[in-house]
């Protein structure tokens, strides 16, 4: 697969006190050369940026204005926005091969296809409705060059051209160039990135030319070039594969819940007679104040205040979003994933780590909601190994090719319970409140219906005999304020002492399992994209950096104060591993993975790929390169299985390291973005040859402690629940299945 990377960089920052941005520089490869000689260069290219937050499209690029040139550059504004690359591109192979037959020197004509819609074309000319007007012109048959005159392009030649994958029709030559008629676009057409101070932001278009995979892929500070010349690898029929086993995205299996269904579970099992809509309706009515809420009791905006203003936990929160406009909108949620995070349970088996799944709405702009719930073990006496039944449930799926089937199982399993397999062994449906409330999982919402993009956390409670939603603070997530003594908080002292204990969560620079696990009297009231509130570098005082300082030295590490406050930003902030953190400098040579966008998991579309059919919800890269390898290192070790490298995939990022690179790591390289393969599918008892998963914590046969979890009061005070809370989750030991904080819960 090749990649045409955006790498878009700034050189300031906004202060997140107003709406001025600053601008950064967009840079887009447009050249890529083969160890075979091939030199390849996309033309007729042209790029709409769109600004997310206002809608309105900034400008166009083109790979015409210079048609020679090996990358194109541009200054954007800061933001969130989004590129597409519009209909009418095509690849040409510059040099290493003579000019092709069938069709006319200069190009070739026929039809243009743009999406759907199909244009004859006569004398070689085209256009396409609804677009832009083409800024490059000129003529066939002159040595291929083109000019500048703002007219549509002009072919000539037979066949038809297809620019929304493929093309065909005869290679013809252009000034020594050759036409591919083969060429496919197998990325989604529009893609996200962001533009913030110091950071790097990544979008992937993937290409495709005949027996070459081209990748057009643009550095920090050159272009790095590379063909792969091999016929494509077809896969062996016992590959696990991560989007089967770990995250279900495809859209046949997420279209058998609703989130309707969702929280009508929620609200009745185990027997309750709760009402799912009025559950669904208080989380969002939470973000209106009392005197503008549209729903009779649960909680409101401005609850309660911190100097006579609205606030959570002692910290500012908005009120009156226009999120809470989404209370009479729940059939506008649709499912774009099921998620395997039993990566989360700890060492000792106190629970059997998350089951969760995410929901997506555009009714508004973008709103997200993900349900996490934590899954008791059913059998404590046998420790860890009580939760194997679960492990092995997600790992039979992959023996499932039939995406419709899986999603049923799944949807049974997290609904209703009494799958085979499961309920045997003691599990229930994973969706019941006592699996969302203090002490167990939670419910998140991640939403950018205006700005800043936010995040906020919820858990579940008992308002007489009903279930309602408390709002609750975001974990792990610190307020920035903290870092800077010379701030004048009466939790900052007490905090600052906590950072200094988390901190030993971000000594490893395994990016999967780095955590920043903080007191519960530090956690921010919601997690905000607004480069301030959780930017703990910026507000990093020199007394506090002196003291990070000390403890570093004690411990014999080389970071810096400054790397400290960027892992616990990418570990410990929601906001800063959904994107304010993407590809900053961690230290150690480690940069944060790319996130391309706010959520790890869009509510676009992609081709699945991977030897899977339909389309799925597209995932983040940093799912892809670091978050998958290692959750499935964990699950492969927690059963036994000795895992295999697809030999179709050429290693990619391993488990941590420089998601760039295929880097380092402190527990290995063994894996990659795509999928793996076993020595028999799908079973425990698998043994056989293969590569030994990561070091991993040893599973123990210990008994695990027996942790009782109870739906609170909605009336206690969110203070007095969050201790609860810190006191169920000492229970759960040291460290999870994967070796990061038991206390962590993302």
């Amino acid at each position: 697969m090749g990649l045409t990377t955006l790498i878009a960089c700034s050189s300031d920052r906004r202060d997140g006190k107003g709406e001025e941005q600053s601008a950064g520089t967009l840079s887009l490869a447009l050249q890529a050369t083969a160890p075979s000689g091939n030199v390849y260069q996309l033309r007729n290219a042209l790029f709409q940026i769109t600004n997310i937050r206002t809608g309105e499209v900034e400008r166009f690029l083109s790979s015409e204005e210079l048609p020679e040139a090996a990358e194109l550059t541009a200054v954007i504004a800061a933001g969130s926005h989004t590129v597409t690359l519009l209909p009418g591109w095509f690849m040409v192979r510059v040099s290493g091969s003579s000019g092709g037959t069938g069709g006319t020197p200069g190009g070739f004509g026929g039809t243009f296809t743009a999406g759907t819609a199909s244009i004859p074309v006569e004398g070689g000319t085209f256009g396409a409705p609804s677009l832009p007007p083409p800024i490059f012109g000129g003529e066939s048959g002159e040595g291929g060059a083109f000019g500048l005159a703002g007219a549509p392009p002009v072919f000539g030649g037979e066949g038809p051209i297809s620019t929304g994958g493929t093309s065909s029709g005869g290679s013809g030559s252009t000034g020594g160039e050759v036409i591919l008629d083969d060429a496919q676009l197998l990325s989604d057409a529009v893609q996200f990135f962001f533009l913030s101070g110091n950071d790097h932001a990544f979008v992937n278009y993937q290409f495709k030319v005949g027996g070459d995979i081209v990748d057009f892929s643009k550095g920090t500070v050159h272009v790095g070039i590379s063909v792969d010349d091999s016929e494509a690898c077809q896969a062996p029929s016992d590959v696990t594969k991560p989007e089967r086993v770990l995250l279900e995205t495809n859209t046949n299996a997420v279209a058998s819940v609703t989130l309707s269904s969702v929280f009508e579970a929620l609200a009745t099992n185990g027997g309750r007679t709760g009402n799912g809509t009025l559950l669904f309706q208080q989380i969002w009515d939470s973000y209106a104040s009392i005197d503008q809420a549209q729903v009779l009791g649960g909680a409101h905006c401005g609850d309660e205040t911190t100097d006579g203003l609205p606030s959570l936990n002692g910290f500012p929160i908005d009120c009156n979003r226009p999120e809470a406009k989404h209370v009479n909108d729940m059939s506008s949620f649709f499912a774009t994933a099921f998620v395997n995070r039993m990566d989360l349970a700890p060492a000792n088996g106190a629970h059997c780590g998350q089951q969760r799944m995410i929901f997506a709405s555009r009714s508004i702009n973008r709103a997200f909601m993900i349900l996490e719930a934590q899954i008791p073990n059913p059998s404590p006496e046998l420790g860890i190994q009580g939760c194997l039944p679960l492990a092995q449930f997600w790992m039979d799926q992959n023996l499932e090719p039939d995406a419709k089937v899986r999603g049923q199982r799944l949807a049974q399993a997290f609904l209703q319970g009494g799958v085979e397999g499961l309920a045997e062994f003691g599990f229930g449906p994973f969706y019941t409140a006592e699996n969302l409330t203090v002490g167990s999982g939670q419910i998140r919402t991640n939403q950018f219906d205006t700005f800043p993009w936010t995040l906020r956390e919820f858990k579940l409670a008992l308002d007489g005999d009903s279930i309602t939603a408390l709002p609750f603070p975001v974990a792990e997530s610190p307020n920035a304020a903290l870092w800077n003594e010379n701030v004048d908080l009466p939790q900052g002292e007490a905090c600052r002492e906590s950072f200094l204990t988390a901190m030993e969560g971000v000594m490893t620079d395994d990016l999967s399992i780095m955590s920043f696990v903080v007191d519960s009297a530090c956690k921010n009231s919601e997690s905000r994209n607004d480069f301030f509130s959780e930017d703990y570098a910026s507000q990093l005082s020199p007394g506090f950096a002196a003291q990070i300082q000390d403890k570093l030295s004690s411990l014999g590490s080389k970071l810096s104060p400054f790397d400290v406050a960027n892992r616990a930003r990418f570990s410990g902030s929601c906001i800063g591993c959904h994107n304010e953190a993407s590809g900053s400098f961690l230290g150690n040579g480690i940069f944060a993975p790319s996130s391309g966008d706010f959520p790890q998991v869009v509510e676009s579309t992609e081709t699945c790929g991977n030897g899977e059919t339909g389309e799925c919800f597209a995932r983040s890269k940093s799912l892809k390169t670091v978050f998958l390898p290692g959750r499935l290192a964990v699950l492969s070790n927690l059963l036994g299985v000795p895992i295999v490298p697809n030999p179709c995939t050429s290693g990619g990022g391993g488990v941590g390291g420089s998601p760039s690179a295929g880097g380092s790591s402190s527990t290995g390289g063994f894996g990659t973005a795509g999928s793996f393969m076993i020595p028999t599918a799908g079973k425990s008892s698998m043994g056989g040859g293969g590569e030994i998963p990561p070091s991993l914590p040893p599973i123990s046969n210990d008994p695990a402690p027996v942790v009782v979890i109870d739906l609170p009061s909605a009336d206690e005070p969110v203070e007095q629940l969050q201790e609860q809370e810190q006191e169920i989750r000492d229970e759960y030991g040291d460290v999870t299945i994967s070796g990061k904080s038991a206390k962590s819960t993302h």
